[in-house]
């Protein structure tokens, strides 16, 4: 899910010796240490997501994917050139590459194609974070309503259990970054298979790459905006797999008759919901700007007289 801690765990894996690709979406002030992501993937995923009228933050509820979308003609262009930038990498970067983007979630199916043609030994790592600190940084970030981030918590990681069978290869919780860095750092080259580290060199490792200043939206007592999230968000926190894949498939049935019931109507009110709350932010930010001009103003005058 979008704002779990991807980027802090991508960062790591890639110091823990997995290479990334080199066009590296760039810092911003929502991830000032970076994001560790492929330009050119996440692109070709939004458009792929366009091809469907859907943005990250839509809905499947409310806004499903058609039956194998994956196979249709508009998407055929994107998965060549997702066939054509894999193959560039393992050519640049020998037998082991890394990539991270959490539209993956949504498109895996596509990207199960693509591992499968090629003949690759895909690992796969999700990446969870409490519900209520993805939906504080979305709002914060884009003023996306709590429910909706909430909701979109439970199809991205339902997604990506569902979508892989089960076969992931380490689950990792944002909160352990904090807790036991090491550990976690130690548990990812164990069940990935990297090149084994002294406890020192991992100390050194993380030291560059996990601060308290990356704890932005920390949950001491939050809770959930949808009731289930919370067993869910529990599975993760102790990996527990069996459990993931029970709610998994509890929610991929109840799901489909969201879909039915609840129908496009409600992400169209959604969408509007949080249309007003972008707008509504970026006046916020424009009357802040001018405030601290006038005051910039009120200064100079000062100095002059």
């Amino acid at each position: 899910m979008h704002r779990s801690g991807t980027s802090v765990t991508t960062n790591v894996l890639n110091a823990l010796g997995v290479p990334l690709s080199d066009d590296l979406m760039p810092p911003t002030q929502f991830n000032q240490k970076g994001y560790f992501e492929s330009s050119e993937i996440r692109d070709i995923h939004d458009e792929i997501l366009k091809c469907f009228n859907m943005l990250w933050s839509t809905s499947t509820i409310t806004h499903p994917l058609p039956p194998q979308w994956w196979l249709l003609p508009q998407v055929a262009p994107w998965r060549a050139k997702l066939v054509e930038i894999v193959n560039s990498e393992f050519e640049k970067n020998g037998p082991l590459w890394g990539f991270k983007d959490p539209r993956t979630a949504r498109l895996l199916p596509l990207w199960n194609g693509i591992i499968a043609e090629l003949n690759l030994d895909a690992k796969f790592v999700i990446v969870s974070r409490h519900p209520a600190e993805c939906a504080q940084s979305l709002y914060t970030r884009e003023r996306v309503h709590p429910v909706h981030a909430e909701l979109l918590w439970l199809e991205h990681n339902a997604d990506a259990i569902a979508h892989t069978g089960g076969k992931l290869d380490a689950i990792v919780d944002y909160q352990h970054w904090f807790d036991d860095a090491a550990g976690q750092a130690e548990y990812l080259i164990e069940r990935l298979g990297l090149e084994p580290l002294s406890r020192e060199r991992i100390d050194e490792i993380l030291a560059g790459i996990v601060s308290g200043e990356l704890r932005h939206h920390a949950t001491t007592a939050l809770g959930f905006e949808l009731p289930f999230c919370a067993e869910y968000h529990n599975a993760f926190l102790t990996r527990n797999l069996p459990q993931l894949l029970g709610l998994t498939n509890i929610f991929q049935a109840s799901r489909q008759f969201a879909t039915v019931v609840v129908g496009r109507a409600t992400g169209e009110l959604l969408g509007r919901i949080n249309e007003l709350a972008r707008v509504s932010n970026e006046r916020g930010q424009q009357v802040a700007s001018l405030e601290a001009q006038v005051r910039a103003l009120q200064a100079a005058l000062q100095t002059k007289v």
